[in-house]
């Protein structure tokens, strides 16, 4: 089995401080740039995702969104909510610059290929309860992708609040990654 985080790395929003239920974003952001290797810079005295969320959810953040995301932000969208900003606004002031970029034509057998090469994946999906969720791809079994969950496990309707290790299946990826098409979005390291 590979596996790109480390379990040590691993980042429930539970516990967050600031907004937590819906802190999915900033929380698997935090695990994506840790299993892929990229340094952030936090001299804060919050929890990393905390953090990001904070960041996220300044004047500066909204303004930022609404000038290059108005539609979104017309919709209800708030900057942590928005994938775009994660790359474009978040990674380059923590990383000292992009990190990422936010892709529309991931496939399962694409997800396994960047996981074996090493890549941990940000993706998000629709679940039972939770219409919008992010989480991260961070190995495979041969069969199954293996997930690390800020929420939980999804198989047990998140009842169960570990997430680190969660298991997703083919049928499972395709039913619930976003979009529920052939081709799904998310987040790549560059």
């Amino acid at each position: 089995m590979t596996c790109n985080l480390d379990k040590n790395d691993y980042y429930t929003q539970r516990n967050n401080s600031l907004y937590p239920s819906a802190a999915c974003m900033p929380t698997s952001y935090v695990m994506f740039l840790n299993g892929n290797g990229r340094n952030y810079f936090n001299d804060t005295n919050l929890s990393d995702d905390d953090y990001f969320m904070s960041l996220l959810r300044s004047d500066k953040a909204w303004e930022y969104a609404k000038k290059n995301y108005p539609d979104l932000i017309s919709d209800g969208y708030t900057p942590n909510e928005i994938h775009g900003m994660y790359g474009n606004y978040l990674s380059p002031i923590v990383c000292g610059g992009k990190v990422s970029r936010f892709v529309t034509d991931l496939t399962f057998n694409s997800c396994v290929e960047r996981v074996l090469s090493g890549q941990v994946i940000m993706t998000s999906g629709k679940f039972d309860k939770l219409e919008g969720h992010a989480f991260c791809i961070i190995g495979y079994d041969g069969t199954n992708l293996i997930l690390a969950d800020p929420w939980g496990n999804f198989n047990s309707g998140y009842k169960d609040s570990k997430g680190y290790g969660v298991k997703m299946t083919y049928s499972d990826f395709e039913k619930h990654v976003k979009p529920t098409a052939l081709k799904k979005w998310g987040h790549v390291i560059i």
